[in-house]
Protein backbone atom coordinates (compact mmCIF):
# COMPACT_ATOMS: atom_id res chain seq x y z
CA UNK A 1 0.00 0.00 0.00
CA UNK A 2 1.25 3.57 -0.48
CA UNK A 3 1.33 6.74 1.24
CA UNK A 4 -1.20 7.95 -0.84
CA UNK A 5 -3.88 5.76 0.34
CA UNK A 6 -4.08 6.98 4.14
CA UNK A 7 -2.74 10.30 3.99
CA UNK A 8 -4.98 12.77 5.37
CA UNK A 9 -5.86 15.17 2.71
CA UNK A 10 -7.33 17.61 4.90
CA UNK A 11 -4.52 19.64 6.23
CA UNK A 12 -4.53 23.16 7.96
CA UNK A 13 -1.81 25.13 6.87
CA UNK A 14 0.08 29.02 7.87
CA UNK A 15 1.59 31.10 5.05
CA UNK A 16 5.07 32.20 5.77
CA UNK A 17 4.04 35.76 6.90
CA UNK A 18 1.52 34.84 9.49
CA UNK A 19 2.65 36.03 13.43
CA UNK A 20 3.99 33.33 15.46
CA UNK A 21 1.04 34.41 17.87
CA UNK A 22 -1.99 33.55 14.90
CA UNK A 23 -0.53 30.31 14.57
CA UNK A 24 0.20 29.72 18.32
CA UNK A 25 -3.81 30.26 18.30
CA UNK A 26 -4.34 28.05 14.98
CA UNK A 27 -2.85 25.42 16.90
CA UNK A 28 -4.86 25.47 19.79
CA UNK A 29 -7.72 25.95 18.26
CA UNK A 30 -7.06 23.05 16.15
CA UNK A 31 -5.72 20.82 18.87
CA UNK A 32 -2.39 20.55 16.98
CA UNK A 33 1.20 20.66 17.41
CA UNK A 34 2.68 20.69 13.48
CA UNK A 35 1.64 22.94 10.63
CA UNK A 36 2.98 23.29 7.23
CA UNK A 37 3.78 26.39 5.74
CA UNK A 38 2.99 26.81 2.28
CA UNK A 39 3.07 29.84 -0.15
CA UNK A 40 0.58 29.57 -2.49
CA UNK A 41 0.03 25.41 -2.88
CA UNK A 42 4.03 24.67 -2.32
CA UNK A 43 5.48 23.54 0.83
CA UNK A 44 8.36 25.52 1.77
CA UNK A 45 8.37 24.49 5.59
CA UNK A 46 6.81 23.20 8.89
CA UNK A 47 6.58 24.88 12.35
CA UNK A 48 5.90 22.92 15.12
CA UNK A 49 5.08 24.28 18.81
CA UNK A 50 8.67 23.27 19.83
CA UNK A 51 9.61 25.68 17.21
CA UNK A 52 7.39 28.52 18.62
CA UNK A 53 8.86 27.76 22.14
CA UNK A 54 12.61 27.61 21.17
CA UNK A 55 12.88 30.16 18.43
CA UNK A 56 10.51 32.70 19.52
CA UNK A 57 9.43 32.37 23.51
CA UNK A 58 12.55 31.28 24.67
CA UNK A 59 14.27 33.90 22.74
CA UNK A 60 12.37 37.02 24.17
CA UNK A 61 10.86 37.97 21.04
CA UNK A 62 7.44 38.65 20.42
CA UNK A 63 4.91 36.41 18.93
CA UNK A 64 2.52 39.30 17.87
CA UNK A 65 5.24 40.87 15.42
CA UNK A 66 7.84 37.48 14.77
CA UNK A 67 6.57 35.73 11.58
CA UNK A 68 6.19 31.88 10.68
CA UNK A 69 8.80 31.88 8.22
CA UNK A 70 11.62 33.31 11.09
CA UNK A 71 11.06 30.60 12.76
CA UNK A 72 10.16 27.80 10.59
CA UNK A 73 11.75 24.45 9.81
CA UNK A 74 13.10 24.78 6.55
CA UNK A 75 15.04 21.61 6.08
CA UNK A 76 11.52 19.73 5.50
CA UNK A 77 11.36 15.26 5.85
CA UNK A 78 8.40 14.61 3.62
CA UNK A 79 7.15 11.66 1.27
CA UNK A 80 5.51 10.97 -2.11
CA UNK A 81 1.52 10.04 -2.69
CA UNK A 82 3.34 7.08 -4.64
CA UNK A 83 6.09 5.78 -1.87
CA UNK A 84 5.15 3.03 0.30
CA UNK A 85 4.26 2.92 3.58
CA UNK A 86 6.84 1.57 4.83
CA UNK A 87 9.19 4.00 3.32
CA UNK A 88 7.70 6.59 5.07
CA UNK A 89 7.92 4.71 8.75
CA UNK A 90 11.57 4.40 7.75
CA UNK A 91 11.75 8.02 7.10
CA UNK A 92 10.10 8.73 10.32
CA UNK A 93 12.59 6.22 12.09
CA UNK A 94 15.50 7.80 10.78
CA UNK A 95 14.66 11.29 11.12
CA UNK A 96 12.77 11.06 14.62
CA UNK A 97 9.55 12.65 13.59
CA UNK A 98 5.97 11.71 14.16
CA UNK A 99 4.12 13.44 10.80
CA UNK A 100 5.50 13.86 6.99
CA UNK A 101 3.89 16.35 4.71
CA UNK A 102 2.58 14.51 1.70
CA UNK A 103 3.70 16.52 -1.60
CA UNK A 104 3.39 15.68 -5.44
CA UNK A 105 6.38 16.23 -7.82
CA UNK A 106 5.93 19.76 -8.20
CA UNK A 107 6.65 20.16 -4.31
CA UNK A 108 2.48 20.90 -4.14
CA UNK A 109 0.88 19.66 -0.31
CA UNK A 110 -1.36 17.07 -1.14
CA UNK A 111 -1.49 15.36 2.38
CA UNK A 112 -0.29 14.87 5.50
CA UNK A 113 0.58 11.14 7.13
CA UNK A 114 1.20 10.47 11.08
CA UNK A 115 3.02 7.75 12.51
CA UNK A 116 -0.48 6.34 14.28
CA UNK A 117 -1.64 6.22 10.61
CA UNK A 118 0.74 3.94 9.45
CA UNK A 119 0.66 1.79 12.65
CA UNK A 120 -2.70 0.79 11.70
CA UNK A 121 -5.29 3.41 12.31
CA UNK A 122 -5.64 7.04 14.00
CA UNK A 123 -4.91 7.20 17.58
CA UNK A 124 -8.13 7.94 19.54
CA UNK A 125 -8.17 12.06 20.07
CA UNK A 126 -7.38 13.06 23.25
CA UNK A 127 -8.58 16.75 24.17
CA UNK A 128 -6.81 18.93 26.48
CA UNK A 129 -8.48 19.70 29.39
CA UNK A 130 -8.22 22.92 31.38
CA UNK A 131 -8.20 22.61 34.97
CA UNK A 132 -9.10 25.66 37.25
CA UNK A 133 -8.04 25.84 40.76
CA UNK A 134 -10.53 28.07 42.60
CA UNK A 135 -11.21 29.36 46.12
CA UNK A 136 -14.85 30.37 47.13
CA UNK A 137 -15.36 33.85 48.22
CA UNK A 138 -18.06 35.88 49.96
CA UNK A 139 -19.35 39.15 48.56
CA UNK A 140 -21.05 42.04 50.06
CA UNK A 141 -24.62 40.54 50.27
CA UNK A 142 -23.12 37.08 51.08
CA UNK A 143 -23.25 35.54 48.45
CA UNK A 144 -20.62 32.42 47.60
CA UNK A 145 -18.66 33.17 44.35
CA UNK A 146 -15.50 30.98 42.88
CA UNK A 147 -12.50 32.74 42.01
CA UNK A 148 -10.15 31.53 39.84
CA UNK A 149 -6.53 31.20 41.63
CA UNK A 150 -4.86 28.51 38.88
CA UNK A 151 -5.94 27.49 36.11
CA UNK A 152 -3.51 24.17 34.38
CA UNK A 153 -3.88 22.76 30.72
CA UNK A 154 -3.38 19.05 30.74
CA UNK A 155 -3.32 17.17 27.44
CA UNK A 156 -3.22 13.10 27.11
CA UNK A 157 -6.15 12.31 29.53
CA UNK A 158 -8.96 9.89 28.79
CA UNK A 159 -10.93 11.71 31.38
CA UNK A 160 -12.13 15.07 33.60
CA UNK A 161 -10.64 12.71 36.57
CA UNK A 162 -7.68 11.43 35.28
CA UNK A 163 -7.07 15.76 34.01
CA UNK A 164 -7.79 16.91 37.64
CA UNK A 165 -5.60 13.94 39.12
CA UNK A 166 -2.75 15.25 36.72
CA UNK A 167 -3.60 18.78 37.32
CA UNK A 168 -3.54 18.30 41.29
CA UNK A 169 0.28 16.27 41.10
CA UNK A 170 1.80 19.17 38.99
CA UNK A 171 0.29 21.81 41.30
CA UNK A 172 1.46 20.07 44.65
CA UNK A 173 4.90 19.65 42.84
CA UNK A 174 5.32 23.14 41.95
CA UNK A 175 4.12 24.72 44.90
CA UNK A 176 5.92 22.07 47.67
CA UNK A 177 2.40 21.37 49.14
CA UNK A 178 -1.06 20.16 49.12
CA UNK A 179 -3.66 21.84 46.73
CA UNK A 180 -5.81 22.88 49.06
CA UNK A 181 -3.18 24.95 50.79
CA UNK A 182 -4.10 26.88 47.16
CA UNK A 183 -7.56 26.94 46.23
CA UNK A 184 -10.76 25.16 47.66
CA UNK A 185 -11.72 23.88 44.84
CA UNK A 186 -10.99 22.44 41.18
CA UNK A 187 -12.80 21.50 38.16
CA UNK A 188 -11.54 20.18 34.72
CA UNK A 189 -13.20 21.07 31.40
CA UNK A 190 -12.53 20.18 27.79
CA UNK A 191 -10.34 23.03 26.02
CA UNK A 192 -13.00 24.48 23.81
CA UNK A 193 -12.06 25.97 20.81
CA UNK A 194 -12.32 29.68 20.33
Amino acid sequence: MHVGKIAVKTVYTMPPGATVSETAQRMRQQDLRFMPVVEGDRLIGVITDRDIVLRCVAEGTDPDTVVVQDVMSREIVCCFMGESIEHARTMMNEHRVRRLPVIDKHNRLVGLVALADLEGGISPHKKGMKVVFHKEVTDSRGQPHKVAVKTVYITGQNNREQAQAAAVRRLEAETGSAWTNVATGVEAEEETSS
